[in-house]
């Protein structure tokens, strides 16, 4: 009878031993940590490199008809980096070649499709290496883009947000606008964000969803010192739900917390 109850004490621990082993072998197989890659269009003008995970299958495309199109900034040929959409949890780092470009400002940057506008990333150049880079944790459609200095007349800036002000759905517990220009018919580059915004003076009861709006202008802007026709696109993004009687400044809401 003893010698029976001593053989089952030994069953718990060959199971939890035998469990482990198939977990570290499963570990030794499967193992999905990020691997250091670097990955290149066919024709060497696009790279994606860093911490990439195992599972992901990334490859980068010159999009050719996106490439021969005529756009507001971008100089270089887009290329779409796959799987479109990914979100990454470490940044990698998007690279392409200078040598081609002058001493003018340049920045890497990617359509929003959200907003259906390009955004520009900070963006080094390595003289030495003469190279762009950029750094993001998503991929999209990607392009270097001319980043010149926009200058926009207050007078029509402020009739802009008014503009947009005057729209205030009666449901909105918020909201925030940025600004995109445009030198080409429905190409629109992001030059500045959150612009100006509102929220709730008071808590909000309700929220039901956000929602995004677009208000055009066409005006003059001056693009690194040179006045040219263009279209303005303030794009508005509304926070909706139980409506609120008065929307202001953050900064205003957050003295009223103190006080």
């Amino acid at each position: 009878m003893l010698k029976h109850k001593r053989s089952k004490q030994w069953v718990g621990p060959v199971l939890v031993v035998g469990f482990l082993v198939v977990v570290l072998g499963a570990m030794l197989f499967l193992d999905t940590r990020p691997e250091f890659e670097r990955i290149t269009s066919e024709d060497g003008q696009f790279r994606v490199e860093g911490e990439l995970p195992a599972e992901i299958d990334v490859r980068v495309l010159r999009d050719e008809v996106a490439s021969n199109r005529s756009w507001t900034a971008v100089v270089s040929d887009v290329y779409v980096v796959e799987p479109d959409d990914v979100l990454l949890p470490i940044a990698v780092t998007m690279q392409i070649p200078a040598i081609d470009y002058d001493d003018a400002v340049y920045a890497i940057g990617f359509f929003d499709n959200d907003r259906n506008a390009w955004t520009l990333l900070d963006t080094r150049r390595d003289n030495r290496r003469q190279i762009f880079e950029a750094e993001t944790t998503h991929f999209s459609h990607w392009a270097l883009l001319a980043n010149p200095t926009v200058d926009m007349l207050d007078s029509d800036r402020d009739s802009l947000l008014s503009d947009v002000e005057a729209a205030l759905p009666p449901n909105a517990n918020g909201y925030r606008v940025d600004l995109a220009y445009a030198t080409e018919d429905g190409d629109f580059v992001v030059f500045e964000e959150s612009v100006d915004s509102r929220v709730c003076a008071q808590p909000v009861t309700v929220r039901e969803r956000n929602a995004m709006t677009t208000t055009d202008r066409a005006l003059s802007l001056r693009l690194d010192g040179v006045e040219r026709s263009a279209n303005v696109r303030a794009i508005v993004h509304w926070e909706l739900g139980s409506g609120c009687s008065t929307l202001v400044d953050p900064q205003e809401a957050r003295i009223d917390v103190l006080d």
